[in-house]
């Protein structure tokens, strides 16, 4: 597409209005709506951080309810407090345990193991099955959990995830724990454990930040952390974890407020993100809600990716349009260009069936008026061309006139010379030749003559020449066949002929003129040449010059007799050939000077 033509103009005019349109409304529309979206994904990010903390509490509450259980029935404490040597005895009451925390929680219970730790290093495990030992009273106090839930002294101690070291399975596991006194008002130096699958919690919290759409991953991330910064979730800190939760830990859990939002930049790619955090009054663990600001947006580029496809569609159908609405104005406009462009001398007069019509009445009065110009045209052009006519004809008649009495000018010399020489007879014979020369140089004839004429011409001359000058003057013509029969202007070969002899016999005999045809691609040329003195440098320096105040064709040359032949030829051919016109002359290399003279063919009826 040409981005000058009308089809261009319109279409991309639309299409700049167009874009303009899209991309303030896609400003607009971001400008106003981001900040709607970061508000409505803080609220739904603080619900959903809510919903977690509390989820997380009616659990770590069931399980610490169950510990509460435990150590306030009075059956589990006097089966635990109970010590007997006898080992029927010692069984006995061990089932009178297990039975006792059975019934507290029935035959499904809520947790995954209770562990019950006498002060004496007697240990009791409730599972899917039940066993008694006694450990290490030494090793176990250095267990950190142990210490924690001795300094609680009665209170709850939470524990962040772990393994349990009395169970064989590596499934990681959090515990609710509570020291107790075998008797109310001793020493807190009994212990209840009561551990619940870290399952449990990672389904809780991956349940609570899944998507809506099924086919959609969350973009959310949790990090849940205690009030000692241990991290609850996600378990197992990878690198990435880890790099991520050292970039809020310190501003999340120095927050004076239970709840906050903060922008946390992700240290491994260097995208902000949105926090929420929430903490909670029963376990003190902080749950962080992290989304990338780039998916609070998501929305927003989504929309913008429909609003460019919208304006891609419309500049589709806004090029159909324009070229339906370009083509009923550049079709009328092509085919008045095409008239203009077929405008010639024989041809100014359009035909029936190129005359424009157009549903614009701009255009069809543009068609009459280039009508109405084509037709004054044609009358100035004919009468242009007439002119021209009788003025290039007045042109040639009036060079070629020049060249009659210049010849007559030298013959007469001739005669003159044979005369007073007593040479009669060869002055009769020499003027027979000069009539038929005279009748060829008078022809009212001034169109252009086979070559072959001129040739004959030229050698008559050399004729009537030899005449006086005998065996010195020697002339060699060399013509292709072929060529004989090229139009070319009349008498320009035998003035060369003439001036070659004027300048060769400044040396000594013999004289030769050499006159060579050579047929080009698509004219002719012709030297004539001889073995004189040459031209001399200021006089062909002289030509040249005049040579170029005749190349404008304004007048006719103002030369007098003595060196006009050139002049003349040149202002000839120049009239004949125009810009094709072969004109050359120089001194040759080993003697004597040479014209080049020649045309190419299809320029004034110049034909074979």
């Amino acid at each position: 597409m040409r981005l000058k033509t009308i089809n261009a103009k319109i279409f991309f005019r639309y299409s700049l209005l167009i874009a303009a349109i899209v991309l303030c409304f896609l400003l607009a529309f971001s400008y106003y709506m981001t900040p709607i979206l970061r508000s409505e994904s803080s609220q739904s990010m603080h619900q959903i951080s809510s919903n977690i903390v509390d989820t997380l509490d009616l659990e770590l509450n069931a399980i610490y309810s169950t510990a509460l259980k435990v150590i306030s029935s009075n059956p589990v404490r006097d089966a635990l407090f109970k010590k007997s040597n006898d080992p029927s005895e010692e069984n006995r009451d061990r089932n009178l345990l297990a039975n006792s925390i059975l019934s507290i929680n029935g035959p499904i219970p809520n947790f995954h193991k209770v562990n019950l730790y006498r002060n004496d290093g007697f240990v009791f495990e409730y599972g899917d099955q039940y066993f008694s030992r006694y450990g290490d009273r030494a090793q176990l106090l250095q267990e950190s959990w142990v210490q924690e839930t001795f300094k609680q002294n009665g209170r709850k101690y939470i524990s962040p995830p772990h393994t349990d070291a009395g169970s064989e399975s590596s499934e990681p596991i959090i515990s609710v724990s509570m020291s107790f006194a075998e008797v109310y008002g001793m020493k807190n130096n009994n212990i209840v454990e009561v551990q619940q699958k870290y399952s449990v919690f990672d389904n809780i919290i991956q349940k609570a930040v899944l998507s809506s759409r099924s086919d959609k991953k969350s973009t959310k991330s949790v990090y849940v952390l205690d009030r000692q910064g241990n991290v609850i979730y996600p378990y197992g800190n990878d690198a990435a974890t880890t790099a991520i939760i050292e970039g809020f830990r310190d501003v999340a859990l120095k927050s004076t407020s239970p709840t906050g939002e903060i922008t946390v930049d992700n240290p491994l790619n260097h995208k902000k993100s949105m926090g929420v955090y929430v903490q909670s009054g029963v376990s003190g663990w902080l749950v962080l809600l992290l989304e990338p600001e780039s998916s609070l947006t998501e929305p927003i580029r989504t929309f913008n990716r429909n609003i460019i496809a919208f304006g891609i569609v419309a500049l589709i159908l806004t090029l159909i349009v324009t070229y339906f609405v370009s083509r009923s104005l550049s079709t009328p406009i092509k085919r008045i260009s095409k008239l203009l462009r077929t405008l010639e001398l024989d041809s100014l007069v359009p035909p029936k069936n190129m005359i424009v019509r157009s549903q614009f009445d701009e255009l069809e009065e543009l068609n009459r008026t280039i009508i109405e110009m084509r037709d004054r045209l044609k009358e100035s052009l004919e009468e242009a061309v007439s002119a021209r006519s009788h003025e290039l004809q007045s042109r040639l008649l009036a060079l070629q006139s020049q060249m009659n009495p210049h010849f007559l000018y030298n013959s007469l010399s001739v005669i003159g010379i044979m005369s007073e020489e007593g040479r009669n007879e060869d002055a009769v014979r020499f003027c027979r030749g000069l009539s038929h020369i005279l009748r060829y140089t008078s022809s009212t004839n001034f169109s252009a003559v086979p070559l072959s004429e001129e040739i004959r011409h030229a050698e008559e001359y050399v004729s009537l020449m030899k005449e006086r000058y005998g065996d010195r003057l020697e002339c060699e013509i060399h013509i292709p066949e072929a060529m004989e029969r090229y139009a070319i202007p009349k008498l320009v070969v035998q003035p060369l002929v003439e001036n070659c002899l004027k300048y060769a016999i400044d040396v000594r005999p013999p004289w030769t003129i050499r006159i060579t045809g050579r047929l080009l691609t698509d004219g002719w040329m012709l030297t004539v040449s001889d073995n004189g003195g040459g031209f001399d440098p200021a006089a062909l320096e002289e030509l040249k010059r005049k040579f170029g105040e005749i190349d404008d064709l304004t007048s006719i040359p103002s030369i007098g007799l003595n060196g006009m032949g050139l002049a003349n030829i040149y202002t000839r051919l120049k009239l004949y050939y125009e810009d094709r016109m072969i004109f050359d002359m120089k001194n040759n290399p080993a003697g004597g000077a040479s014209v080049t003279i020649g045309g190419l063919r299809n320029r004034m009826g110049v034909g074979a």
